[in-house]
């Protein structure tokens, strides 16, 4: 994989990470209710996520071939694409066998963490780019926990999980992301502000 593919290549996984989990969700719904169900959420989680990976790229292709450098510098040393595809390829095992159990919460865990990447890369390029990091990016990540997560919860109702459980259990899932995520900015915020100084004083 050439380093000019390493964004597409991350992007494109993602993308198949959330459209294989959301076919394979279908397939384990033996009732037609909540097929349809199933697949309405489905289809919202992959719509929205397709608009956001559009978004980066478009915005990724404003980068100079120094700047790109920078950012291929980060794509490099991250995992996850193969983190991407090893989460479809267990899903599609344990569902194919019935078998749901701890997977929900594995499955929404892989989910989290890809974001968290896609978060950092949208960081870096508007960094670059010199553009201010808007509010709506977040809200439109949490949208796609929101959306990932009733998408999981039905289909624990089809596995006979505890709906309630598993829900709580989920948005415990995302308190925990919040809290890193907010670690994360401070510790970005601190950085930032130490290197404006240190240019100040040269």
């Amino acid at each position: 994989m050439s380093e000019q593919n390493l964004l597409e290549s991350f992007l494109l996984s993602v993308e198949n990470f959330v459209g294989q989990i959301s076919e394979e969700s279908v397939k384990a719904a033996p009732q037609e209710e909540q097929q349809v169900l199933i697949r309405s959420t489905g289809e919202s989680l992959v719509g929205q996520t397709g608009k956001l990976t559009v978004f980066i790229r478009e915005t990724a292709g404003r980068l100079s071939v120094a700047q790109r450098v920078e950012l291929d510098r980060f794509l490099q040393v991250q995992d996850g694409e193969a983190f991407a595809n090893r989460g479809v390829e267990v899903t599609k095992q344990l569902l194919g066998k019935g078998l749901l159990g701890n997977l929900i919460h594995w499955i929404s865990q892989h989910l989290k963490e890809l974001k968290k990447l896609m978060g950092e890369i949208l960081h870096i390029i508007l960094n670059l780019l010199h553009i201010p990091y808007p509010d709506w990016l977040d809200k439109i990540l949490q949208f796609l926990d929101q959306s990932f997560d009733l998408l999981l919860s039905l289909l624990s109702d089809v596995f006979g999980i505890d709906l309630r459980l598993a829900a709580r259990q989920l948005s415990e899932q995302e308190v925990n992301f919040l809290r890193e995520w907010a670690a994360f900015e401070t510790v970005r915020a601190i950085r930032g502000s130490r290197k404006l100084l240190t240019q100040d004083e040269t």
